[in-house]
């Protein structure tokens, strides 16, 4: 029987009891080379061997600990980017109050992420190495496969394993379950390598057959991409590059109104079909019935754009997508849905403590999850901001007939981190979907992706930029669109049956 050897405490003997505990935090920060921008996506296949090694020797609270220590370094390291906020000086917080903030939310925004591999930490030491290797191996995926599902349903959700594979790795395995295929597939191989680390019989057999067909598998995934019909659809997207801290301005404002207004005509003379505006292009409240200088140059031009910007609503304000159709009035209109916390919202409770960090002075909500925006060229998906991080959020949309997808951010002030980690979920939101994907940011980075995942543009950082591309609208459903993620309730289900037959026979 293929089993695994009894727990050693040899390694605790030889080395001081702290040390491995700060070889996992480096660990996980060399895990994180596998996100953008470094992109290293074949780290990931070793990125989590050392924490699974751990939990084979460790009681379950010190392999919890373990499992915090090795989230610190991954997930602390991948949200650097969150530094980028100080200073808040333009929002009137002091300088050093704005440090404070920029690095308490990074923090938390860590810890909730090391709670993640903790808790699977607890639970591999607690109950998985006690299994048989198979059934380890079962419960080393379902189990981080399950929590990562649960975490994506929080307002705090941004890194998955899945990232480590956009935008050049197994990315087209996401066709199958979304997000989760890849992480399961992530997850399988660290834990086969584990367990031929440990010798294992068949193990490494096992690993070289797995990793050879999930390699050919998101080869032929990759190759079988179905080709595109119907009329094309030319979109002229805009990055305004009208950094946040200047935008609320009178000068701001005026920049928005004439850089995005001159956008526009130019866009309208290389004869594009619509045009494409960043996430709070315009930071005020949409008049629907005042002439304006977009209104103005759309009634003149004829040619319909998607304006980012906000509306008001009985109890608050939304922040929108507008289709604005040929004639200038509103066609129209879809309202994020998952608003940034601390960013576009406070809960209740914290609304007294935490200093508001909105551009907006007054409650922003969220829109409803189950709208459809319509264009005159069919329905699309729209993904506000760090919407692009909820692949449920995308699916959705697609599922009620959305043949494209419109992207739109800010991303003002973060750097490069962000703005590629950004790219990443969308490329899989593309893939995953199988549909155009057109992206337009305020300051970076913006782009065009295809159904195969291929960037066929990405803007550079930190310029006025517009651009035309053509894509097609598209109707295809992938094995994810249409069953959603079957993955994890069949691994739940087979680690149930494990569960089962333990206490059958024991």
């Amino acid at each position: 029987m293929w089993l695994l050897p009894p727990k050693s405490s040899a390694s605790a003997k030889v080395l001081p009891r702290w040390l491995p505990f700060i070889g996992l935090g480096v660990a996980g920060w060399g895990m994180q080379l596998a996100l953008p921008p470094v992109g290293g996506w074949f780290l990931a296949f070793i990125g989590i061997v050392p924490l699974w090694w751990q939990c084979q020797v460790l009681g379950p609270l010190r392999a919890g600990m373990a499992g915090l220590c090795w989230g610190l370094g991954f997930y602390g390291s991948s949200l650097v980017w969150v530094w980028d906020l100080h200073p808040l000086t333009w929002i009137g917080i002091a300088p050093v109050p704005s440090w404070l903030i920029s690095r308490g939310i990074w923090l938390f925004l860590s810890v909730w992420g090391a709670v993640l591999s903790g808790l699977w930490a607890l639970g591999m030491s607690r109950y998985g190495v006690r299994q048989s290797a198979p059934w380890q191996l079962l419960w080393g995926v379902a189990l981080w496969c399950a929590l990562e599902a649960l975490w994506s349903y929080s307002p705090l959700w941004w890194i998955s394993l899945s990232l480590s594979q956009s935008p050049r790795g197994m990315v087209q395995l996401a066709r199958l379950a979304g997000p989760t295929t890849i992480t399961a597939v992530v997850m399988t191989v660290n834990g086969l390598i584990t367990l031929s680390l440990r010798q294992q019989k068949g193990a490494s057999a096992w690993l070289t057959i797995f990793l050879a067909g999930a390699i050919a598998l998101n080869g032929v995934l990759g190759a079988g991409v179905p080709a595109d019909q119907g009329k094309p659809l030319r979109v002229g997207l805009i990055q305004g590059n009208i950094p946040t801290r200047q935008k609320l301005t009178p000068e701001g404002i005026r920049r928005a109104w004439q850089d995005y207004s001159r956008g526009y005509r130019q866009l309208v003379t290389l004869g594009v079909d619509a045009v494409l505006t960043p996430e709070g292009a315009l930071p005020l409240l949409w008049q629907p019935q005042q002439m304006n200088p977009i209104t103005k140059a759309v009634g003149e031009a004829g040619v319909p754009l998607w304006l980012g910007t906000f509306m008001e609503t009985a109890g608050g304000h939304h922040q929108v997508l507008l289709t604005l159709a040929g004639n200038g009035e509103i066609y129209s209109r879809y309202s994020k849905v998952n608003l940034v916390l601390l960013g576009e919202y406070i809960p209740e409770g914290l609304a007294g403590v935490v200093q508001r960090l909105s551009t907006l002075r007054s409650r922003l909500l969220p829109g409803n999850p189950e709208q459809v925006f319509t264009t005159p060229w069919g329905k699309a998906v729209v993904l506000i901001c760090f919407e692009s991080a909820f692949s449920h959020r995308s699916r959705r949309q697609l599922v009620q007939g959305g043949q494209f997808i419109l992207s739109v951010a800010n991303n003002d002030p973060y750097g490069r981190q962000l703005m590629t980690q950004h790219h990443g979920h969308d490329v899989l939101r593309a893939v995953e979907g199988d549909r155009w994907l057109v992206r337009a940011t305020n300051t970076g980075l913006s782009a065009v992706i295809a159904p195969s995942g291929e960037t066929l543009w990405l803007s550079d950082p930190n310029r006025f930029v517009i651009h035309t591309a053509t894509i097609f609208p598209r109707q295809t459903q992938t094995l994810y669109t249409r069953y959603g993620d079957w993955l994890l309730p069949l691994l739940l289900g087979m680690l149930s049956g494990s569960v089962l037959r333990q206490r059958v026979w024991h």
